[in-house]
């Protein structure tokens, strides 16, 4: 039967075309269906009128958000942009000086480095919000759709949630089934599913494929094209092992890519049940999938994240099924469709929900091992990518580079920390040009700070709870770096080990295991921080030790060593406390345990487990404080050393000659 033209209840524009559903005999789903039989076209414009203002209301304030945010970004990189510019003309001026202080030309392609990042970054800033608009599915027109849920050794009562949840799809029941994926060998799933497979007419089906030694079976990828040789159906969902899926999950995706031909996979956010309170390890990553990917959307590059993804299966074919050219078989995927020419689309509404790492051990791994699988996908596929026969457009191949090159910021991190510490202990000189020279640098320096500090706490208005979540997600910035440099190194001297694949939930487990005490286990896991820990102690000793120099042998009114040392020190300052936040995590957890899983979901009468849009986001929690203090305290310092370097109102104070 061929798809008719789709109904849209609630767009955003307040569009609402009742009187062509009535016309054409549409049914829309759910509770609105069961009333559309006795209600009247007004009362039913009425009852949608709520809806669609509530949703302009939305959708203006982003728009507000967003023009504020464009103004500040482009304001801090024409301001970066100068004060580089700036350093640039000096160097050339002195380079006799510089040549003899390599580390000038070290801090000078590390700032350079961060200017290409944030030029990168702008485009997610710069692209305007998408105005989606929520869909129906012709009442007359249900595709038949299979979902996969490919399982390794999860605890097994965890995929058993997933199957029950995925099963009360509100949708008819003879156009899905679940596939469960085994690639574990779980007998005790396995009897789980035949118990199941009665009860729900026959729509679930498990499937356990046989590996073959010395053969590469891929992984998550090679148990998802499995399922593929086994399914037949219109469309096909990629699930995880634990995410329980909304009941109207289907319903809410299928009208944005059944109806359009071009649309090659339907994206949602990703949700935890299990986020500790304050989320210290940035779990829920909230501007990744609450902004970029939803201002990605505008232009239909918004990329796959491994579950909760709706894909045609005529564009799985014209590709081959899932990409195994790396161990993130979604984004590899993702940009295999792109480069034919198609588009996605994301929805930023929380219709799956599912386990964050348990462990610390678990986090770290699972953020490195996608960055091992970043970079093995610009290895294995940029001569498609980017040559003639993509389709990629200028942003997606600009976002197909920058989807591996951001691990590499976590090198220039080192080398920024390393060359500022290694400053302060050997007291080397910074200082290019004449005082005057100087003080101009530290203006522009200042004033481009000063303006990042705004703009970033600007774009950060537009994701909900934004206070909690740009605090973690800059403390991750640092203190994953340590990890994402070792993963790069292993993935450029030992390119071929790092194709292996641990599943998360076999790290947690395996972590859980021992006799030890409580306070020994705690103990033992400082293992996985004893560089933060050592970077810590060494920083914080040097930087006392300069400020004590500078008091008793200069006096503060020595205004240039001042600057030098004070603006160094505070900046390294703040780095320690966000390579403490994993130190603290370790010894004073806030996380839930394991067996306290059930507990942490809500079940219906019938056992199904649910969730609402509450239980998507992280407790607040008292930790974030301390950040929020170092946060504007970091505005406020680079404030006053602008003002008072731009306006010279420290000439007074200062000695002569240095500033």
């Amino acid at each position: 039967m061929a798809p008719r033209a789709t109904v849209r209840l609630d767009n955003l524009d307040g569009g609402v075309d009742l009187e062509a559903a009535e016309s054409d005999s549409l049914i829309p789903s759910g509770n609105v269906r069961e009333e559309r039989k006795t209600s009247s076209i007004p009362e039913l414009k009425s009852k949608f009128k709520g809806s669609v203002d509530t949703a302009n209301t939305v959708y203006v304030r982003k728009l507000f958000l967003y023009w504020i945010a464009f103004f500040l970004v482009g304001a801090h990189l024409i301001a970066h942009a100068s004060y580089l510019s700036y350093r640039f003309f000096l160097y050339g001026k002195y380079a006799k000086e510089v040549f003899h202080a390599p580390w000038l030309l070290v801090i000078l392609a590390v700032e350079c480095a961060y200017f290409c990042s944030a030029l990168v970054a702008a485009m997610d800033h710069i692209l305007p919000p998408n105005k989606r608009a929520h869909l129906q599915l012709d009442g007359h027109y249900f595709p038949t759709v299979d979902i996969f849920l490919p399982c390794c050794k999860e605890p097994t009562d965890v995929p058993q949630d997933s199957i029950v949840a995925a099963l009360a799809q509100d949708y008819p029941k003879d156009r899905f089934k679940v596939f469960v994926l085994d690639d574990g060998g779980d007998d005790d799933l396995k009897a789980f599913c035949e118990a199941t497979l009665e009860e729900s007419d026959g729509r679930v089906v498990y499937l356990r494929r046989e590996k073959i030694p010395g053969k590469p079976h891929h992984f998550k990828c090679g148990n998802m094209n499995f399922g593929l040789e086994h399914s037949d159906s219109e469309y096909v969902v990629m699930m995880d092992a634990d995410m329980i899926l909304y009941p109207t999950f289907l319903r809410k995706l299928l009208p944005h890519i059944v109806y359009s031909p071009n649309i090659a996979f339907v994206q949602i956010p990703q949700a935890f049940y299990n986020l500790p309170p304050g989320d210290p390890l940035n779990d829920l990553t909230s501007m990744f999938y609450d902004k970029v990917l939803a201002h990605r959307d505008t232009l239909g590059c918004a990329t796959c994240v491994g579950t909760g993804a709706l894909f045609s299966r005529r564009h799985l074919n014209q590709i081959g099924g899932f990409q195994p050219q790396s161990i993130t078989e979604d984004t590899t995927t993702a940009y295999a469709l792109f480069r034919e020419g198609f588009r996605s689309v994301y929805l930023d509404e929380k219709l799956q929900i599912g386990l964050s790492s348990w462990t610390y051990e678990g986090y770290v791994k699972q953020r490195t091992r996608w960055g091992r699988g970043a970079i093995q996908q610009f290895r294995s596929t940029w001569r498609a990518m980017l040559g003639r026969r993509s389709k990629l457009n200028f942003a997606l191949k600009v976002l197909y580079r920058w989807h591996s090159a951001y691990y590499l910021l976590s090198i220039v991190n080192f080398f920024l920390l390393g060359i500022l510490f290694l400053g302060l202990l050997f007291r080397l000189d910074f200082h290019v040009g004449t005082s005057e020279e100087a003080r101009q640098l530290f203006t522009r320096l200042s004033g481009a700070l000063l303006l990042w500090r705004i703009s970033w706490l600007t774009a950060w208005l537009e994701v909900p709870q934004s206070i909690q979540s740009r605090n973690r997600d800059e403390s991750t910035f640092w203190w994953m770096s340590p990890y994402f440099t070792v993963m790069i190194f292993e993935s450029v001297f030992s390119y071929s080990s790092t194709f292996s694949f641990v599943p998360t939930s076999n790290i947690d487990r395996n972590a859980s295991k021992g006799t030890k005490s409580m306070l020994m286990k705690r103990l033992s896991e400082l293992k996985h921080v004893k560089f933060h820990i050592a970077y810590t102690v060494g920083v914080m000793t040097v930087v006392i030790w300069r400020i004590y120099l500078l008091v008793s042998k200069y006096g503060f009114n020595e205004c240039g060593e001042s600057l030098y040392v004070l603006g160094i020190g505070y900046f390294l300052f703040t780095t320690c406390a966000h390579m403490m936040l994993p130190v603290v995590y370790i010894l004073w957890p806030t996380g839930y345990k394991q067996s306290e899983r059930t507990s942490l979901l809500r079940y219906s009468e019938e056992g199904v487990p649910a969730f609402t849009t509450e239980d998507c986001y992280p407790k607040w929690h008292w930790s974030v404080i301390p950040y929020e203090v170092l946060s504007y305290g970091t505005l406020i310092f680079w404030a006053v050393v602008f003002i008072g370097t731009r306006f010279g109102l420290a000439s007074s104070y200062c000695k002569p000659g240095t500033f």
